[in-house]
């Protein structure tokens, strides 16, 4: 019999607790296997996102602790499975799959996903290495038959910084289970009732603004002592912000515990999530808040914020790198009615599948 089913592999370093990674095993989960052969081909094979995979899916483990190491083995896959469309995600693992292209045998269309702002990730690195990167990025994106983005925004963010044709550039925005965060947000409060609890998530580093979050945290508590903050994730921060809250002495007032692999009560039963990052893509987690009816006060950083919450019209945005601001922003939110509305319904699981499916369809197709 044919096969008449496209050949898809979606293409990930791991599935670790990241929001990229996340959108790929949503992905790998929910795309339809009627219309769809998928493949998920991980650099190593870890990560508490494998519980989302259903068995009936392939998952290929390339087993290399570095995407460097990877070249040899991925090729060797992708000319075995000879897949239409691949799709990858996370920069070093673009390039590298970019970087292989010759070597690939069949006429395998390839899109890659770009996970961050780039205006605002590439100030990390001195002046010479990252003109580098953005040359590098630069060349090989321009390979890509799809340079994929994550919302307007960010395909704007990315045409500017490396240079290229909007045309090329596609946009789709992550996908929000909505059903199902509903049913997994019902349990038990993970809070104690006494205290109004703000909420934070995301990995503990330098670009979450966790730093900004608890200085504008201490202001806070300054005024309404009966606040506690908690912050889901784990990173390389932890003690550094543990030392901080010590010298704020807010130690007592705030709560670090790691990663959930349920944290949608969390949201659910808080007074108000923060997102306080100093760069994003398109934050998974201010999604998620939305979807739990929950109060949001985000910073308006590259990229995405802006375009979730629109002009403070589901929300709250403040200025980046302002603890004061943040602050008071929190303090006036909590005494004032939501206005989260209906605003999840946008980012819907089915509708941004159908989304990914025709993208996949059309260039499986030309």
């Amino acid at each position: 019999m044919i096969n008449l089913k496209r050949k898809i592999m979606l293409l990930v370093p791991s599935l670790r607790g990241g929001g990229a990674e996340r959108v790929m095993a949503t992905l790998a989960a929910n795309l339809d296997i009627e219309k769809f052969e998928i493949r998920l081909v991980l650099v190593n094979k870890e990560g508490p996102y494998l519980k989302m995979i259903p068995s009936g899916i392939p998952i290929i483990d390339l087993k290399c602790s570095r995407v460097r190491y990877a070249a040899p083995k991925l090729i060797t896959e992708i000319n075995n499975f000879k897949p239409e469309v691949i799709l990858s995600t996370l920069g070093h693992l673009n390039l590298l799959l970019l970087g292989v292209r010759k070597s690939i045998k069949a006429n395998t269309k390839i899109i890659v996903r770009h996970a961050i702002a780039p205006s605002a990730s590439m100030r990390k690195y001195p002046l010479i290495k990252r003109r580098l990167w953005i040359r590098l990025y630069r060349y090989l994106y321009s390979k890509s038959d799809i340079v994929l983005a994550q919302c307007s925004e960010m395909k704007k963010d990315l045409s500017t910084v490396f240079s290229l044709d909007e045309e090329k550039i596609r946009y789709i925005y992550n996908p929000l289970d909505i059903e199902g965060i509903r049913k997994a947000m019902i349990s038990n409060n993970p809070y104690n009732k006494n205290k109004i609890n703000i909420l934070a998530v995301g990995r503990l580093t330098y670009q979450k603004g966790f730093d900004i979050l608890l200085d504008a945290f201490s202001i806070v508590n300054s005024r309404i002592p009966g606040c506690h903050l908690t912050i889901l994730g784990d990173g390389m921060l932890k003690e550094e912000l543990e030392e901080q809250a010590c010298r704020l002495n807010i130690q007592d007032k705030i709560s670090l515990v790691g990663f959930k692999d349920n944290p949608y009560p969390y949201y659910y039963y808080s007074d108000l999530y923060v997102l306080s990052s100093r760069y994003e893509g398109f934050p998974n987690t201010l999604l998620e808040a939305l979807a739990c009816g929950t109060k949001v006060v985000s910073t308006a950083c590259k990229t995405g914020p802006t375009e979730v919450i629109g002009d403070n019209k589901y929300g709250v945005l403040v200025r980046m790198e302002n603890a004061n601001e943040l602050a008071n922003a929190i303090i006036k939110y909590l005494g004032s009615e939501s206005k989260t509305g209906s605003r999840a319904d946008c980012f819907e699981l089915k509708d941004i599948i159908n989304d990914y499916e025709d993208l996949f369809f059309q260039l499986a197709q030309d």
